[in-house]
């Protein structure tokens, strides 16, 4: 992604304004998502949504640090490792 352009986007509609968009588009993911549970949500729809979530998340990631954000991904996906791994895969 841009990340100039990520950045830009935060710098003109403030930090506040794209923490509360992310919460809105995150919104709209789960309810796509949940009206696929019921067979009633479009493969497009839900790609539109995911896409709108992960230019959110990238602005989240700026906004509160990418590297600190990288540090707990990696956190998490070792404990997911960890957990994994104890199960045999036959």
């Amino acid at each position: 992604m841009n990340q100039e352009l990520i950045e830009g986007i935060v710098s003109h509609f403030g930090k506040e304004s794209q923490v509360a968009k992310a919460i809105e588009e995150m919104g709209e993911l789960i309810t796509e998502l949940a009206r696929s549970q019921n067979g009633k949500a479009s493969n497009v729809n839900i790609l539109g949504e995911i896409a709108d979530v992960s230019i959110m998340v990238a602005q989240l990631r700026y906004i509160y640090g990418a590297d600190q954000v990288d540090h707990h991904i990696q956190m998490k996906l070792n404990r997911i490792g960890e957990k994994i791994s104890t199960f045999r895969f036959d």
